[in-house]
């Protein structure tokens, strides 16, 4: 969200744009414009890869799809919004997250939707949204495990299997 946030203010919102990830408690809304931002859905495409690394460690991959909603207030919301959605499915996008967040790629976006809002003081306020469909290799490095210790005993006479049959009638 760190990285979606700096790519949003570095190279698709103008001054004087703000972001902020949404759901945070004790977070006072900002003044217009400004832009809130939330993972909406995370969907698997595999079962996880694993990659055992040279100091004895693994690490996990796990490849998904994540949708980022990016809402946006204020007078230029839609302007915003729909300046973002051209952006996220632009080359430079995918260059710029390559280079500063490897692992996500940027796939493609919904169309600009328009959301009615009213403010508490009963006032109309523009507000606009599009979701970020992102590819995410999402990775957990743990400890390997390995053999601290190996026993051996030696054998020295072998059990032997004894079969017999029944002849009887």
């Amino acid at each position: 969200m760190k990285a979606i946030r700096l790519w949003l203010l570095s190279n698709v919102l103008p001054s004087p744009w703000t972001v902020q990830q949404g759901q945070q408690n004790r977070a006072p809304t900002m003044q217009a414009p400004f832009a809130i931002m939330q993972i909406i859905t995370r969907q698997r495409y595999a079962t996880n890869s694993r990659r055992y690394n040279g100091d004895g460690s693994v690490t996990i991959v796990k490849l998904e799809r994540m949708g980022i909603q990016v809402s946006t207030f204020g007078t230029g919301a839609g302007n915003a919004v729909s300046l973002i959605n051209a952006m996220w499915r632009d080359p430079d996008a995918v260059e710029w997250f390559m280079n500063n967040l490897p692992g996500f790629a940027p796939l493609h976006a919904s169309d600009p939707m328009q959301h009615p809002f009213t403010t508490a003081e009963k006032q109309y306020e523009d507000q606009w949204s599009v979701d970020l469909i992102a590819d995410v290799h999402a990775t957990v490095t743990k400890p390997g495990q390995s053999a601290l210790q190996l026993g051996m005993q030696s054998i020295t006479q072998a059990d032997t299997l004894h079969t017999t049959t029944d002849m009887t009638e």
